[in-house]
């Protein structure tokens, strides 16, 4: 049935601008990136740091958006008619962000392959090979998933506006915790992942000591807590009546 209900929601989302921003967000931040690094005077390695930081501190506020319009979407089609006469709506509520998580995925590789392969155009080959940026991409894709559970299960029970409220706060949180102010801090505040594990992992890339010890203390808290929301998210899902949504 999970199948199914995948099949139908990407039918669904076809005419959304979610689709389209996925694709374009990707190519035009890397190109601006790029272009500005053409005339930059960063060290290869900042580079590729700042790179990543933005592009992470940003990611939780684009969640917030798009969680926001997949909600605002069902709300549209008769007031979310379409999950309250389901028998069983944890599938349905699950198939929303898998298929969310599967163009993030898609979104963040291609941000990543861009800016590799432009590196390689622009400035010849990089120290690092194309491989590291596709990793970093995964691992801040990995930090993604628990804001998407819990943006869409604020999204559905508190309306769009405190989705996208939520999603610009956990930003601009995310953007301060990549300073000083978050180094012994941000492995407990899931909203400062998307930026801090990749920036961690880069670190390592680049031979920053103790930056392995610190990667290493806050995979245990991410996947804990990963699993934690995903069972809260589905107990949420099948008691879910509709009647919370506001504005």
């Amino acid at each position: 049935m999970l199948r199914r209900i995948l099949y139908a929601d990407l039918l669904k989302m076809k005419g959304l601008s979610v689709t389209l921003a996925h694709i374009l967000i990707p190519i035009i931040t890397s190109g601006l990136f790029l272009l500005y690094y053409s005339f930059s005077a960063w060290n290869e390695n900042t580079k590729i740091i700042a790179f990543f930081q933005a592009v992470g501190a940003g990611f939780p506020v684009l969640i917030g958006i798009f969680t926001a319009s997949i909600m605002e979407q069902e709300q549209n089609a008769g007031a979310c008619q379409n999950l309250l006469s389901l028998p069983k709506k944890t599938e349905a509520f699950w198939s929303k962000v898998i298929i969310l998580l599967i163009f993030s995925l898609f979104s963040v590789f291609s941000a990543a392959a861009i800016l590799g392969f432009g590196f390689c155009i622009i400035f010849g080959c990089s120290t690092i090979g194309i491989g590291t940026y596709m990793i970093a991409a995964f691992i801040m894709w990995c930090g993604s998933i628990p804001l998407y559970i819990w943006q869409m299960l604020l999204a559905f029970r508190y309306g769009k506006g405190v989705s996208v409220g939520v999603g610009i706060i956990s930003g601009l949180v995310s953007a301060l915790l990549l300073t000083d102010l978050g180094r012994f801090i941000w492995k407990y505040i899931p909203a400062s992942w998307t930026g801090r594990i990749p920036y961690t992992y880069l670190l390592i890339v680049f031979g920053e000591a103790g930056a392995i010890e610190e990667l290493k203390s806050a995979i245990p808290i991410f996947c804990v807590f990963t699993v934690i929301s995903i069972i809260y998210y589905l107990f949420w899902a099948s008691h879910w009546e509709g009647s919370n949504i506001t504005e």
